[in-house]
């Protein structure tokens, strides 16, 4: 007989917003009694997430250079271990993501769970308008609606995704991280020191909370401050960088799908 799971519990991190939109929309098609657990800030990190019994597990990230990021994964592995069902989701920027999903499952793995699903789903990019633009769109909402639901649909069927089908896109070791480099991330004039930017910080990396001030050390280049500043006064400045995205983009503009794994 299948598990009777009526509760869902999803934890996310998502700088940028995509990830988060991914999660809602895979909740709705779940179809049972949602939480949420946004970890993108410091403080809601420092909460910790109370899981409880009987409830599906719904863990999610952003990919950045093809594995997870080290702050999410990091956090992830603090999570309680023991038997229960889970569900492993990356977004990605319209051109790859390589380890992370099997990351994300193995990590799942190693702490008891058991995996009912995983999934990756594109997002615009964090560094590009252009990689993904607009993603997820209403096409991509519905098809992690449609994956939710087969999400629930598996769990009555009491059966585990294994290792198999993610291994033909992924590999073991995983890819190096990508080097840490930093940037010249620069403010405009059009600044309206509304403080969005250190909000929304997911490292606390702004000095002293001046919007003009980042600590290069603390910053993970997500993207945040350039994607929700609502003046658009965040740039990067940095020309060797902006002619490598332009090659990325041009690369990726064709319209990625995503990818679905179920038992």
């Amino acid at each position: 007989m299948g598990r009777q799971i009526i509760q869902s519990a999803s934890v996310f991190l998502s700088p940028t917003g995509t990830t988060r939109r991914v999660v809602k929309s895979i909740s709705q098609g779940l179809s049972m009694r949602p939480r949420f657990f946004d970890v993108t800030l410091p403080m809601d990190r420092d909460r910790g997430v109370p899981l409880e019994k009987d409830e599906l597990l719904v863990l999610a990230s952003p990919v950045y250079g093809g594995r997870l990021p080290v702050l999410i994964r990091d956090y992830y592995n603090r999570l309680a271990p023991g038997k229960r069902p889970a569900v492993a989701v990356v977004v990605f920027g319209n051109r790859g993501y390589e380890d992370a999903l099997l990351e994300l499952y193995d990590l799942c793995v190693a702490k008891g769970y058991e995996v009912v699903g995983a999934g990756a789903f594109v997002g615009e990019h964090s560094y590009s308008h252009v990689m993904g633009k607009n993603r997820p769109d209403p096409a991509d909402e519905e098809e992690a609606r449609r994956f939710g639901l087969a999400v629930r649909q598996t769990l009555l069927s009491d059966h585990c995704l294994s290792e198999n089908p993610l291994l033909t896109t992924a590999r073991r070791p995983y890819r190096a991280y990508l080097k840490k480099f930093s940037l010249a991330l620069s403010t405009s004039r059009r600044c309206a020191n509304c403080l969005s930017c250190v909000r929304h910080c997911p490292v606390g990396a702004f000095i002293n909370e001046n919007p003009r001030r980042v600590n290069p050390d603390k910053c993970i280049m997500c993207a945040a401050c350039l994607k929700l500043c609502p003046e658009g006064a965040k740039f990067i400045d940095d020309d060797d960088f902006l002619d490598d995205m332009a090659a990325l983009a041009s690369a990726n503009l064709d319209r990625k799908a995503p990818s679905i794994f179920l038992p």
